[in-house]
């Protein structure tokens, strides 16, 4: 899976605390709920998201999506809710924002940093 990534970025991924959005957990719910995913594999996902520090929203997150927003919003960039939630969260605790999401990939601000991770393809 990393392998069509730089060195540099899998070297930072591997060494980091790998945090999640609480924003990108239920997405996640609601992909596998809608998709019928069988028990077992609910099961296997939910370990793997129990795995990541889970950032929950407080005020300074719903701040910083309204900023977020205003920005999108003035700028064009058409970048959904969620990501923004998704975005303002990592902004707000100072942490990259990695990603493999074209949409949040546009978003341009100096208050945050965004690695970006194409897929393959």
């Amino acid at each position: 899976m990393l392998a069509h990534w730089t060195q540099d970025i899998v070297d930072r991924i591997e060494a980091a605390i790998l945090a999640i959005s609480v924003i990108t957990v239920a997405e996640a719910r609601f992909g596998y709920r809608n998709a019928n995913w069988g028990e077992p594999r609910v099961d296997r996902e939910e370990r793997r998201l129990a795995s990541f520090l889970q950032i929950p929203l407080d005020p300074t997150v719903l701040d910083e999506w309204a900023r977020l927003k205003d920005l999108s919003h003035r700028n064009g960039w058409n970048v959904t809710d969620n990501d923004l939630w998704i975005a303002s969260t990592a902004s707000v605790r100072h942490h990259p924002l990695v990603t493999c999401d074209k949409d949040q990939a546009r978003i341009d601000d100096s208050a945050l940093e965004i690695v970006y991770l194409p897929m393959r393809g």
